[in-house]
């Protein structure tokens, strides 16, 4: 009958920390999957929608305060991206 309480005592902590833990691992989670996305809409060839995908993984990850090398990959990506767009628009206008 007393392990009971001692028994409560240890699992409802052990259950708030584990709910805290997954929360904080999906939170961050959402970013990868924004760059995900953004690669999928880039080799499709949708820019714009890669480069939106790309801008809003690179705003989590700086809100975040997380993995800083991510980050500057992400934002090498965006400026390589930013690039192709502007010679492709070029290559357009040249052509007509």
């Amino acid at each position: 009958m007393q392990s009971f309480p001692v028994l409560l005592f240890l699992l409802v902590p052990a259950l708030i920390g584990l709910v805290v833990f997954l929360y904080i691992f999906y939170k961050k989670s959402g970013h990868t999957e924004l760059y995900c996305e953004g690669v999928r809409n880039e080799n499709d060839g949708e820019y714009h929608l890669a480069l939106g995908n790309y801008e809003d993984a690179l705003s989590e990850i700086r809100k975040l305060n997380i993995n800083d090398k991510f980050g500057e990959k992400i934002a090498e990506r965006i400026k390589i991206l930013r690039t192709t767009m502007e010679y492709e628009r070029n290559f357009r206008t040249i052509k007509r």
